[in-house]
């Protein structure tokens, strides 16, 4: 796994410094946002392949969303008992290298089957932590991939499903967080996988739908991803998950105080917004 990159301007050498100066003046007609730094400005100009109103789109959700969904974004303590019960119930781990294109990859499982712990939106919270961190570390890369292992899933986590949790954490991931997406594959798929789609395809923009890959087995997944870079559970040569999970906890405690620090620090004051955002925002704002 590649270290932690600091946070500054030179982490992004591509993007038009025009373009930041552009959207920082733009910023200053905003007053409910927070007047972030041109490195943050790069990330999202960055995310959004250099195009200014969708950075701006994405700058407005980020923040607004952060703010409005406190569900979420509030209380992000590592330490809090219902972190460390997510942590027993989830992994979630950058994984090393990178594909031939420049892809960063992140993997996420169940670690156990049983549901007495499954806390549904706790668990988005979590794996929602997890990849604001990904976007610190590795949010300049070439693109994003995502791994969605699928063990451990039954019908009895279906049953404690939230649908809103869903719904509102889709769009941060798809409208709001700044990540170059280009992939998300499904392993180890359950029997009820077409069910699972028919729920989230309506809260799915159709790029991202086409972006999914769902794997029966493991054949095209290796030809997808280099093997050094997949855990061994899964025919990779990594680490165990187990192995995996712990590094990454390691690297989670480690970024406790910019959990906390971000919480405070990411909000917009809705006072000074000049007008309501859109309702387009899948009606989360009213």
């Amino acid at each position: 796994m590649d270290g932690v990159q600091t946070n500054e301007l030179t982490q992004w050498p591509l993007v038009d410094r025009e373009s930041i100066k552009e959207i920082k003046q733009w910023l200053t007609t905003q007053p409910h946002l927070l007047q972030i730094q041109e490195h943050e400005i790069a990330q999202f100009l960055h995310a959004n392949y250099g195009k200014k109103e969708a950075s701006q789109r994405s700058i407005e959700n980020y923040y607004t969303l952060r703010t409005s969904y406190r569900d979420c974004f509030a209380d992000r303590d590592v330490f809090n008992d219902a972190m460390q019960t997510a942590l027993r119930v989830m992994m979630f781990t950058i994984l090393p290298g990178e594909t031939k294109e420049g892809y960063k990859m992140v993997y996420t499982r169940l670690l156990t089957s049983d549901t007495s712990e499954f806390n549904h939106p706790q668990i988005l919270k979590f794996i929602t932590m997890c990849l604001d961190l990904w976007v610190k570390i590795e949010g300049n890369a070439n693109g994003h991939i995502m791994l969605i292992d699928m063990h451990g899933m039954h019908v009895g986590h279906m049953t404690k499903m939230n649908m809103a949790a869903v719904k509102k954490h889709m769009f941060y991931v798809q409208d709001a967080l700044p990540i170059r997406l280009k992939q998300l594959h499904f392993i180890n798929v359950v029997p009820f996988m077409n069910w699972l789609m028919s729920l989230a395809r309506p809260l799915m923009h159709k790029e991202v739908e086409e972006m999914i890959n769902i794997h029966v087995s493991l054949d095209k997944l290796h030809k997808d991803i280099p093997i050094e870079c997949l855990p061994n559970e899964i025919g990779g040569t990594a680490g165990s998950v187990q192995e995996l999970h712990d590094t990454f906890k390691q690297i989670l405690n480690a970024n406790s105080e910019w959990f906390i620090a971000t919480e405070i620090q990411n909000q917009v004051d809705e006072t000074k917004r000049p007008s309501k955002p859109k309702k387009n925002m899948f009606g989360l704002f009213g």
